[in-house]
């Protein structure tokens, strides 16, 4: 398993698992659109030159707002989405990101626990966040320096 930054050779397959994941996905040139900016990063998973996840941030001052997460069903329960987001953390951490956010349906316990594993906190609820269907968003935050497992990426 290879953890890369996306790059317009992959928006296509990264496109089509959004498509498979999300009730409204991002378009391709969604994509496109936030890869062409400068506070944007999105890593995939590759497997044998095949797309099987990705996740994104935006940054902002010390911020990053987490968005996209997604792994492919054949490799779903492999860790790949604990990984990437490690990942991201990671390579964010140089950049001076310091607190971290995200949403997560609030029906998505295998996210939520996964978030909650990586050192997150629910601080909150966003009313009737998603479409099809309404739901809730469960928000989530981290500080790496208020948290004990996020640090121990920076060691390695």
């Amino acid at each position: 398993m290879l953890i890369m930054e996306m790059t317009e050779q992959e928006v296509s397959a990264v496109a089509a698992l959004e498509r498979q994941t999300f009730s409204v996905p991002w378009s391709e040139q969604g994509f496109l659109d936030a890869l062409a900016m400068e506070n944007v990063k999105f890593l995939v998973a590759k497997e044998e030159e095949e797309v099987c996840g990705y996740c994104g941030i935006y940054l902002a001052a010390d911020e990053g707002e987490i968005t996209n997460v997604a792994v492919a069903e054949p490799y779903r329960r492999r860790k790949i989405a604990e990984r990437l987001v490690r990942t991201l953390i990671e390579a964010t951490i140089p950049l001076g990101i310091k607190n971290y956010i995200l949403e997560a349906r609030i029906s998505n316990e295998a996210a939520i626990n996964l978030y909650e594993k990586i050192g997150f906190r629910r601080c909150g609820v966003r009313k009737n966040f998603y479409d099809r269907p309404r739901e809730d968003a469960c928000v989530m935050y981290c500080n790496i320096d208020d948290t004990p497992v996020i640090p121990t990426i920076r060691q390695g």
